[in-house]
């Protein structure tokens, strides 16, 4: 017998797609200065060329950033960087230095101007090639210009355990095992 479903409004429609890496967006202003955003709302594109999106609202100082500089860094992190994701989802950059409540190590990426963080387990740098408004969102479309992963963590999959996933908007947990062996929230 098909059980009956229930109608899902409002925050929750995006709940549905959960769960999914909760990454660390790093962007920066015209003199550089950079900035650090969590996101879930992220998607690949397309492999040639590889191109990936993300979703960021509007009143995001990030948004204004990734708008003016037209450049990101997507920051794949694991379980040690739990703190960081929550906190750099909790903050504006527009009035908090988040790189310095968080203490994260950033280095300079290879070919844009957003650093890239030194604890990440993988890094895409990407250039906004488009950006589509949606609602009170804007889907940049990036181009990924170098895409790397640390050889410990990801070996074409990533290994269990290796990376940070949102379950449900401030809800973390990371993959236990491959065919439904689990997650573990914390």
């Amino acid at each position: 017998m098909m059980m009956p479903l229930k109608t899902v409004t409002g925050r929750d429609i995006a709940a549905l797609l959960n769960p999914r890496l909760a990454v660390l967006v790093t962007c920066c202003d015209l003199e550089n200065k950079p900035n650090i955003l969590t996101v879930a709302w992220h998607t690949p594109l397309a492999h040639r060329p590889p191109m990936l999106g993300i979703s960021i609202g509007h009143t995001r100082y990030s948004h204004a950033l990734i708008k003016e500089r037209g450049e990101f860094a997507v920051n794949i992190v694991g379980q040690s960087l739990l703190e960081a994701v929550k906190i750099c989802g909790m903050y504006t950059g527009e009035i908090d230095d988040k790189l310095d409540i968080t203490h994260l190590g950033i280095r300079q990426a290879a070919h844009i101007h957003p650093p890239v963080l030194e604890d990440a387990v993988g890094v895409l740098e990407c250039q906004v090639v488009d950006q589509v408004e949606a609602g009170d969102h804007t889907f940049f479309v990036g181009q990924v210009l170098l895409a790397q992963a640390r050889e410990d963590c990801f070996s074409n999959v990533w290994s269990d355990a290796a990376v940070l996933q949102c379950l449900q908007r401030d809800q973390y947990g990371t993959f236990l095992g491959i065919n439904g062996n689990g997650r573990a929230p914390f």
